[in-house]
């Protein structure tokens, strides 16, 4: 048998509170631990798990988002759906970058009237 833990010490491996990972138990995030007794009993499996999960929230996905992507219809995992989810998100980071990128220029448009004396309040693009 592989090696098991509490939740005290998956917290502990995975930096997710107590309170997070019985969040992801009940969104269906991870698999359901075994028990034993009232104690829950988790393994490597439910470490991976976590730590994609955190991985995942630190890239900008929404538990909800997680739980739409992570299964297909009938409740499988879809590692498909998952790479559909990354994509969304890359491309949702690309269109942020150019925005960005558009506002920056403007900004440095207005430093240089700024800086030329000339007070125009107004510094669109001309």
């Amino acid at each position: 048998m592989s090696q098991e833990w509490r939740i005290g010490e998956l917290s502990r491996r995975t930096g997710a509170s107590a309170k997070a990972l019985r969040l992801y138990e009940s969104l269906g995030l991870i698999p359901l631990p075994r028990r034993v007794g009232s104690y829950r009993c988790y393994d490597h499996r439910h470490e991976e798990a976590v730590l994609l999960i955190r991985q995942a929230q630190a890239v900008g996905f929404k538990l909800q988002e997680m739980r739409q992507m992570l299964f297909d219809s009938a409740g499988h995992p879809s590692v498909e759906r998952l790479l559909q989810g990354v994509r969304e998100k890359r491309a949702a980071l690309a269109a942020e970058r150019r925005r960005l990128a558009q506002q920056d220029r403007l900004l440095a448009r207005c430093e240089q009237l700024l800086l030329s004396g000339r007070l125009e309040t107004d510094c669109d693009e001309r």
